[in-house]
């Protein structure tokens, strides 16, 4: 993910998604072949286009409510836009495990750093470290 957030906090989520999911990458290639590590980064990516899709879709609500953004798209658009990306983003993930035969298990893997990654986060939040 590329960390391109006004906000620190998002920022860093970002960064430790891409180190978690690089991470998993490298033991799945160890543990289980190029099968496996093409599985944890398909997960990744998975997870990098629905955290844009989610993101896109706060920001356009925010835009719109606080009317910061005066040709802010419709609501309406902006649902259509949502479910939509949620349509393309399963037909990506059947080809994957389908037709490129990604691993499904290192798929969740990857698609859980994250998960990780904010767990990192909250961690340190709670620790009072930013």
């Amino acid at each position: 993910m590329i960390a391109t957030d006004p906000d620190p906090v998002l920022n860093r989520v970002q960064r430790d998604t891409s180190v978690v999911c690089a991470a998993l990458a490298l033991v799945a290639t160890v543990s289980g072949g190029w099968r496996a590590a093409f599985g944890v980064i398909a997960g990744g990516l998975v997870v990098f286009v629905s955290y844009r899709g989610i993101k896109a879709g706060i920001d356009g609500l925010v835009a719109r409510v606080t009317r910061q953004h005066p040709s802010a798209p419709s609501s309406a658009w902006t649902l259509v836009k949502f479910i939509t990306r949620y349509g393309i983003l399963a037909a990506v993930a059947y080809v994957m495990m389908v037709r490129l035969r990604a691993h499904p298990v290192w798929m969740v893997a990857g698609a859980s750093s994250f998960v990780a990654a904010v767990t990192v986060e909250a961690v340190r939040q709670l620790r009072g470290r930013p």
